[in-house]
């Protein structure tokens, strides 16, 4: 028998009546078990008061559209990237409506990061709520009612979606009710904007549709929500930066039906994000069949990693001392290969991974494999080094720190062994949390490095915050470093900040002899490039730096 004590509460029970349209309930996570309040499983129809298996119970009570809405966000609790659940979704009632409500909750962890009690509460907002609350606009409901209406009646327009990026982690680091304000303030902005029609949806995003195909028109729109995302931090005196994104489609061009037009609109704001965040973007049929590909990708991906990582595999680029030009070590690279023996570029893939959260299994693969190999080259040459890259993403995630250090362990690899290499491929919004991961690892007595320093999100204050052992110089700065004068004082400038700082300096992109001899001319400890080898499989790089 389960047991149910932790869910029993004379706390809950008043909770439970406080309100007719808001509904209680308690989940213990570890064993998959809920508790709901009484009033719920009146107006839901649930199959009782205490709930087994309660994600895919309640899911069966969540319109088909909007399920991935509820999944998706509970699946971040899970994979540890937050410890609050917030949506908003349709769900079944007693009537057989579908009725909107808000879904909130927030759970409490073990000192080791598992799951424990979770406590929510859901909020009915509405069968038909023509009006969201807290900004006055119209709802998404009104929205599906509006626009097949233009439609029908042969007007052409433009649905502009608007997105605050990384909403999510303005809600993680201060709050949910600073991110309901941030929302509720630039949605009364986007009010009182004359001549278009705003709709609020689902967590951060916003609707706009115009009857103007004008496209500075609909430039002169996006700049003045863009403008608004400025002022609003500046109103509520946060130290922030607010920036959306915004996906346009037109109608009827690019669809007739509401659905088709919604489904075009949310690839445009895709695609605005992936150009940078803050950016926007028009829907095209290249977009479309670009997000098709991904989400097919995705599967593919998903059903390697079942396969114990068929598909998967590593291969090894050289790290060479600067000064006696012997190899010092090997970065640890992960490709991908589609069941046809195509190559998948990682720029592709890893994005994927690192989305959907199984960049945690695959990188504790990767760890175990290189770690394996390493270890039987270093019966050669003990002093063998191995890097692997690793991503904030994957830092950040619960039980990080762990994994390592258990991998480390299970194949009795030195700590000095292994140098870790931050990825700079998305920005650090918690830097502080960062730094006491780096101190754990180099306290351990492995490296740690920065990669592809010098590239658009590296900065000086992030390499004062972690005081890595490592930086690798990115190898957009030695490509030109013969002729440009201006890498070249870059490079020096960092080789002489990295001496005065005892910071070990590898210099990446070294592709011939002609490079090497103006990079060696600044005495850099390591050199990594095309001239000494491309990535190659772990035996071809056994056959030219170990069988000699």
């Amino acid at each position: 028998m389960i047991d149910i004590s932790n869910l029993d509460s004379h706390l809950f029970e008043m909770l439970s009546q406080t309100s007719d349209n808001l509904y209680i309930y308690m989940a213990d996570l570890e064993r998959d078990f809920s508790r709901w309040s009484k009033s719920s499983v009146d107006y839901f129809n649930l199959p009782g008061e205490y709930i087994a298996d309660t994600a895919n119970e309640w899911v069966k009570h969540i319109h088909p559209q909007d399920q991935h809405i509820f999944l998706e966000d509970i699946g971040r609790i899970f994979a540890g990237k937050s410890n609050r659940h917030n949506c908003e979704y349709r769900a079944l009632n007693k009537y057989g409506k579908y009725v909107w409500v808000k879904c909130q909750g927030v759970v409490e962890r073990h000192e080791d990061g598992s799951l424990g009690l979770f406590v929510g509460t859901m909020m009915n907002l509405g069968v038909n709520a023509k009006f969201d609350q807290p900004t006055g606009l119209y709802t998404f409901h009104e929205l599906k009612k509006q626009l097949p209406v233009f439609i029908n009646q042969g007007m052409e327009g433009a649905i502009l979606l608007f997105d605050v990026d990384r909403l999510q982690r303005i809600n993680d680091l201060l709050g949910y009710m600073v991110g309901d304000e941030v929302l509720q303030l630039l949605g009364q902005k986007c009010h009182e904007l004359v001549g278009v029609t705003f709709y609020r949806g689902q967590g951060g995003k916003f609707y706009c549709i115009t009857t103007d195909l004008d496209r500075d028109k609909i430039e002169w729109i996006y700049q003045q929500v863009k403008r608004f995302g400025e002022e609003v931090p500046r109103e509520m005196k946060l130290e922030i930066q607010l920036t959306i994104s915004c996906g346009v489609a037109f109608f009827p061009q690019d669809a007739e039906d509401f659905e088709t037009l919604h489904a075009n609109v949310e690839y445009a704001l895709e695609q605005a994000k992936k150009d940078g965040r803050g950016c926007i973007a028009q829907f095209s049929g290249k977009m479309h069949r670009r997000t098709v590909e991904q989400f097919q990708l995705q599967e593919v991906l998903r059903e390697a990693i079942a396969n114990e990582f068929r598909g998967f595999s590593l291969v090894y680029q050289p790290l060479i001392r600067g000064e006696k030009q012997q190899v010092y070590g090997a970065e640890t690279l992960m490709r991908f290969y589609l069941p046809d023996g195509s190559m998948v570029s990682p720029m592709e893939f890893i994005p994927i991974l690192e989305e959907d959260g199984t960049i945690r299994e695959v990188g504790e693969w990767l760890l175990n494999a290189a770690l394996a190999q390493a270890a039987l080259w270093r019966k050669e040459n003990p002093d063998f080094v191995i890097s692997v890259n690793v991503s904030y993403i994957q830092m950040l995630q619960p039980g990080f720190r762990e994994m390592v250090t258990r991998i480390l362990e299970e194949s009795q690899t030195p700590a000095q062994s292994l140098i870790l290499e931050l990825t700079e491929s998305c920005k650090v919004s918690d830097p502080n949390r960062l730094q006491d991961d780096f101190e754990y690892f180099k306290n351990l007595g492995i490296k740690m490095a920065l990669d592809d320093f010098g590239t658009e999100y590296s900065s000086i204050a992030l390499l004062r915050k972690l005081k890595p052992q490592l930086i690798k110089i990115d190898h957009t700065f030695v490509r030109s470093i013969q002729d440009d004068e201006m890498d070249q004082a870059i490079l020096e400038y960092i080789m002489n900040l990295s001496k005065q700082t005892k910071i070990q300096v590898c210099v990446e992109g070294v592709e011939n002899a002609e490079i090497l001899a103006v990079v060696q001319s600044y005495q850099p400890e390591l050199l990594q490039g095309y001239y000494y080898s491309k990535p190659c499989p772990a035996a071809e790089f056994y056959e030219k730096y170990f069988d000699r």
